[in-house]
């Protein structure tokens, strides 16, 4: 295993509406080990004008329990799937996103940052001979 994949993260799986059999949107929580996780601050000028943006990368060793997201709407109890607005926090977040007061994605993303934010890219690198894993970016 990569020396580098020491953190837990906590990744919570949007289905969408549309693909839900009760056409809610609904939340899933899976806590992940032996990841890796970088966070960094950029600062981009235009002109005159400062802008501060936090960036980060999360990598996921190759699992058994990953499915496609197309997959994974049909099976999800014990798997997992990684899609854009999805969301990640760093550690193990016992907050559960179910919608109501207090419980939106949002609200739950905007009280664990800067250790959190919304996935923005994700990439699928188990094809490759070494170092298989699952990169999602935000």
């Amino acid at each position: 295993m990569n020396q580098n994949y020491t953190r837990t993260i906590t990744l919570y799986n949007r289905i969408r509406a549309g693909d839900s059999t009760d056409k809610k949107e609904h939340w899933n929580r899976t806590v992940l080990h032996n990841c890796f996780w970088k966070s960094q601050v950029n600062t981009g000028f235009n002109g005159t004008q400062a802008s501060v943006q936090n960036t980060y990368v999360v990598r996921i060793p190759k699992d058994e329990r990953y499915l496609s997201y197309a997959e994974y709407v049909k099976d999800p109890e014990g798997h997992f799937t990684a899609s854009q607005d999805d969301l990640v926090v760093l550690g193990e977040c016992s907050e559960e996103i179910n919608g109501t007061a207090g419980h939106t994605a949002a609200q739950v993303l905007n009280r664990c940052k800067p250790d959190a934010f919304k996935v923005t890219a994700f990439s699928d690198n188990t094809a490759f001979p070494l170092a298989k894993h699952y990169r999602l970016g935000g």
